[in-house]
């Protein structure tokens, strides 16, 4: 994050910095009211209408390793910059290259911070979003074709 958005966000008394901290739960009927929280201090159940999730500048990407080949920092790999030695298998059957946003296992998607070689910036992660919509359409097209 910008130097100059964390003193913005460290000088505003109205916001709550909780670092270290897993999101257990988010709850409500047709909006968030509260989100469970879990940290080194136990459990806690804040109410809540809004949410903002900073991960960080360390991609959390562990669970995914053995499944979508990962960088050497733990980015996800996607389409053009998947290397062939991950395009085997289920890519052969298939036929073709992974489409925008694909990654190693086909059908899965990765967009945003996560993905390796993303510009790291919120308004750029939307913009993969949007576009990922039309790769998973495509994706579901062949899914039925097969």
């Amino acid at each position: 994050m910008s130097r100059y958005l964390v003193d913005r966000i460290d000088a505003d008394k109205r916001i709550v910095v909780r670092r270290n901290t897993r999101i257990v739960a988010l709850e409500g009927d047709e909006s968030l009211t509260r989100v469970r929280i879990s940290d080194s201090g136990g459990d806690e159940t804040l109410a809540s209408t809004a949410m903002f999730s900073f991960i960080g500048a360390e991609p959390a990407s562990e669970w995914l390793s053995g499944f979508a080949a990962l960088d050497d920092r733990g980015f996800v790999l996607t389409d053009r910059a998947i290397g062939r030695e991950h395009l085997n298998g289920p890519w052969k059957a298939l036929g073709r290259s992974p489409l925008p946003f694909e990654t190693s296992h086909p059908g899965l998607f990765a967009v945003g911070d996560i993905r390796s070689g993303s510009t790291k910036r919120v308004a750029a992660a939307v913009g993969e979003g949007s576009a990922a919509v039309r790769s998973v359409h495509e994706y579901l097209a062949f899914d039925r074709h097969a």
